[in-house]
This record gives structure tokens, sequence and C-alpha cells, in this order.
């Protein structure tokens, strides 16, 4: 039975007294606070699963917090920081004077323990009647004592500039760096003759980088602005790489030209599960203002991402509209709409020719063109109407209608298209301070979710007409065949969502609150072939803080998540 962690984090308000000093001088204000104290973390069993993000020491460590606000007459400058172990720190800088010149600067560091797949739930073998034997699925984990873990570190910096009391214009720059470093599990997977796994340690040596800058400016009674972005992602980890067998029958461990050349590559080390080095530019228009009796905020969005290696590209074009609008004192409009179109460089694939150069003319090519999912063409519209029936209560009612066309997928020309209409219907009530409640419903209706292109299950008996030769003089069927075997649509997407929440705030003094809540979902499709999938989750929760006096809080919750669903498994092994 594995137990969960148990955490607790106190400041010793009798031993460890938080500092708060408060300074003024020439018209200006300084204050300094710390706070010091200490956590226990104990680790009881598989720590990479129930402390994912602590370090995994059995020991009290250290812990610091900082706030330092300095303000002048024209000017604010704040510091923040925490330090919570080596690797698990965060600090923050703003500064602002007047209306001239902000900054905020930021750095966070965090480690990720990751727990390591042994592969047991990967064993197989072919039963051939009366006692099993034939083909096997085997697995080895070269690193059996791996201890994987990266630590990921944030640096961020957005600054803004006044260059124009005129129009409003204001210059803006930022930057965002992420180092990512450590260890991970990778997992080689051999070709069907060899039906073999292997697990490997790879380094992990990942770099992001994200400048972007604008301008913004008013032009008759509107803002307007424009963003241009770039980003770049490369590794500079070494590659892992692993050796695939010699290509062989399974069983008898024959050879013959006819199985061998039709393989891409065999009894070679050659890399694997490779990062890719992307770059992303990107260009932003906004608008946004008072317009007839309402405001309307709206943008254009054109980018471009690329994988370097591949020479590969993906270009988006997105556009979302917002506007609202006084029906009556007692009732406002929101109505949006989105629309997006992406595409995705479809790439040849070049395979080596069946029996090249054989004499008998009986060889077959198999290049072909590969169509992404990615294709499509998205558009959203919705509208929300929001009224005040009571002074304590509010009602808002939201409908919205989505459709997805997907072009290209599965083939060049015959796209699918999803359709989902939504309904929501939401209730705020506050009686003054004391109490407050909310209630959610949300109902959403789905018609062709995507779907796998080619089915999931195949039919049994591969002496099926439709497995005859491609070739006359050849007996050997290939598995670009066998898909017109395959049955059972298969999507994770249902064909209908109900969404519930509830949650109320009871609040007798300013010393205590009560709160106390509900979220409740479930989804399910009944459309498909034979499947009937179906997911149900529930999560009451409850939490309670008491403040005796300004010095001391106590805090205590509790929450439960209930899941249940019902899902196709399907195991792919040897003949597929």
């Amino acid at each position: 039975m594995k137990k969960m962690i148990s955490i607790f984090s106190v400041g010793l308000l009798i031993l460890l007294l938080p500092v708060a000093l408060v300074a003024e001088e020439n018209g200006g204000t300084d204050k300094y606070s710390l706070w010091i104290g200490s956590h226990y973390t104990d680790f009881t069993d598989y720590t990479k699963s129930v402390g994912e993000y602590n370090l995994g020491e059995n020991e009290w460590l250290p812990e610091l917090g900082f706030n330092y606000m300095s303000q002048r007459d024209n000017s604010l400058y704040t510091l923040y920081g925490h330090y919570y172990d080596k690797n698990n720190v965060w600090g923050k800088i703003n500064t602002r004077v007047g209306d001239k010149f902000t900054g905020v600067f930021q750095y966070r560091s965090l480690v990720k323990q990751q727990g390591q797949d042994l592969l047991v739930n990967a064993e197989a073998r072919e039963w051939l009647d009366p006692n099993p034997g034939g083909k096997i699925l085997t697995h080895e984990i070269t690193d059996p004592d791996a201890d994987y873990n990266t630590h990921r570190q944030e640096f961020t910096g957005k600054m803004s500039l006044l260059v124009s009391h005129k129009n409003n214009v204001r210059l803006m720059a930022a930057h965002r760096t992420i180092l990512k470093s450590g260890t991970e599990q990778k997992i080689a997977s051999t070709h069907c003759f060899s039906c073999h796994l292997t697990s490997k340690t790879a380094k992990v040596d990942n770099q992001t980088h994200q400048f972007e800058t604008g301008v913004d400016a008013t032009v008759k009674k509107f803002d307007v602005g424009y963003r241009f972005a770039y980003r770049i992602f490369e590794n500079n980890a070494p590659d892992a790489s692993a050796y695939w067998d010699p290509a062989k029958h399974p069983v008898h461990g024959g050879a013959a030209g006819e199985f061998t050349s039709r393989v891409v590559y065999q009894d070679a080390t050659l890399p694997f599960d490779t990062y890719p080095k992307t770059e992303k530019t990107s260009h932003k228009m906004k608008l946004k203002g008072d317009l007839g009796k309402g405001y309307f905020a709206g943008t254009v969005n054109y980018s471009k991402a690329k994988n370097k290696f591949t020479n590969l590209a993906t270009t988006a074009w997105t556009g979302a509209a917002n506007y609202t609008m006084s029906i009556n004192p007692k009732t406002r409009l929101i109505a949006k709409i989105y629309g997006a179109r992406l595409r995705s460089d479809d790439p040849w694939i070049d395979l080596p020719t069946w029996r090249d150069g054989a004499t008998d003319g009986n060889f077959m090519d198999f290049d072909y063109r590969r169509y992404s999912s990615q294709d499509r063409i998205e558009g959203r519209i919705s509208a929300e109407v929001i009224t005040r029936l009571t002074p304590q209560m509010k009602l808002a009612f939201l409908a919205g209608y989505t459709k997805i066309d997907r072009y290209d997928y599965p083939l060049l020309g015959e796209g699918t298209e999803t359709n989902k209409l939504t309904a929501q219907a939401k209730m705020y009530y506050r009686k003054g301070l004391k109490y407050t409640a909310f209630l959610k419903y949300r109902f959403e209706s789905i018609s062709d979710p995507f779907v796998s292109g080619f089915g999931l299950f195949e039919a049994a008996g591969y002496q099926n007409p439709l497995l005859d030769p491609l070739v006359p003089t050849s007996n050997w069927v290939f598995y670009l065949q066998r898909e017109a075997l395959r049955y059972q649509s298969v999507t994770s997407q249902p064909t209908q969502v109900h969404k519930f929440e509830w949650r109320s705030t009871y609040r007798p003094s300013n010393k205590y609150y009560v709160m106390l809540g509900v979220k409740g979902k479930l989804d399910k499709n009944n459309d498909l072939d034979s499947l009937d999938v179906k997911h149900l989750s529930i999560q009451p929760h409850l939490n309670f803080n008491l403040m005796p006096d300004p010095a001391w809080v106590v805090t205590a919750g509790y929450s439960y998540n209930f899941d249940k669903s019902r899902v196709p498994l399907a195991v792919a092994l040897f003949d597929g």
C-alpha cells in the first residue's frame, strides 16, 4: 500500500518571530518584513509519486521569506522573495516611476522528481495452442537504479516606457528564459520482428528564449497596439541512442530479402526520441475602446513555428473579438467571436522500394504524402446575458456554438467536421459579508468529435479476401493492407458533457469563516461503433479559517476526489 506524503510548514511565532519594520523619512516610506520558519517532509514508500516537487530528503529544512517596499512621491519599488530549499526559490522585483516607466523582473526555480516506468505492464507472448510460443514481447531496463529529476529555472522581465503624452504612446519590451537540466527516462521500441523495449537514462539540457517588443497608443478614443515576438527552443544534451536488431522472422529466424526489404533500418545504433530545434515568430494587433452603446476589444494574430531540423513549419491565423453592452440598468450582454486557421506542412515520406532491382519487375514504391490532423478551420461564437434580479442575487445565461473543419484528415479532401453546442447557467448570491453562494451548470453537446483516422481494432483472420497479395507472383501481405480490416472509431472526446459546481461561504464575523462546495463532471460518448465511454468525477471540499487576533491565523481544509471511468482498452501486439 502506498502512503501519502506528509508535509507541513510552520511559522514558529514564539521562537522564530516574523520581523516587520516601517521607516518614514523625507516624505517616503520603507517597509521591511522577514519570515523565518521550517518544514519537515516525511517520505514513505514511493516518494516519486507523492513528493513530486520535493528534494526527497527526510529532514527539517529551513524556509525563508522576505518583503521590502520603498515608496516616494513619484516612485515605488518592491522586492519579494521565498526560499523553500536549494532548488525551490522565488524572487520578484517591481519598480515604477510615475507614469513614465514600469518594470517587473522575476526568477523562479523548482525541481521535479520523476518515477521510472518499469515496463512490467508490457509483457506478452503469442499463444500457440495448446501452449504459449512463437512471438514474444520483451523489455530491458538498462538503468534499474536511476533517479530521474529535472531542475527548471525561469527568468522573466518586462519594461514599459512612456515616450509621449500625446496619443499616450508607450513602448514595451519583454524577455523570458527557461533553463531545464537533469535526467529523464527514454524508451526505445524496436521493430515488430524484434518486439523489444529498452529503457535508457538521457540527459536534459533544454533552453527556451523568448523576446517581445511592441508599441501602444491612443488613436481617436481607441487604444491600439502591436506586438512582435520571437521564441527559440533547443536542446544541448546529447541524443539518446539505441541498437535496432537485424531484421529476422520473429519465430523461425529467417531473413529473406522479401522480409528485410520492408524495413527502413536494421542492425544499427541510431538516435531516438530526439528534441527538435524550433523557432517561432508572431505578430499581434489589438484594438479596444467604446463603440456605439458598448465596449469593443479585438485582436488579430499571425504566427509561424518551424522545426529547424526537418524544415517543417506550421502557420496560424487567429482572431478574437468581445463586445459588451448594457441592455438596461440591471442587464448587460457579452458577445464573443473567435476564428482560427491552422496549416501544417505536409511532409513527403520516402520509403525503400520493395524488391528494389528485382529482375521479374515485381517491385513497388510505397512513398506517400502525410497530411496532418492539425490542419483545420475553427470558429466559435457565444453570447452571455447577466442580470441582477435583486440587490443580493445575480443570474447569468450563456449560449455558444463551435465548428471545427479538419479538411485534410485522414486523407486529402476527406476531412471531418465537429460541431459543439454549449449552454450554461450561473447564479451568484451575496448577503452582505455574512453569506455568499455560487451555483453553475454547464452542458455541451458535441457531434462528430475527432476520431482516429483508421480505427483501433482489427477483424480476425488475415485470410480475408481483402488481404490478397499486392503482386501476383508473391504471397507477401503488407501491414498497410490490414488497414482495410480495422474498425471501431475511437476518440478521447465525449459527445455529451455535464458540469456542476456549487460553493458557499459563511462568515458570521471577521474572525472566522467556513467554505463548503462540490464540483462534478459527467461526460460520455455512446455514438461509437461498439463502445460506450463514460467518465464521472465528483470533488467535494471543506475549508475553515480562524483569526482570533491579527497575529494568528489558523486554516484547515479537506477535499476528496472520486473518479470513475469506462474506457476502451486495446493491446496492439504481434500481428496488429
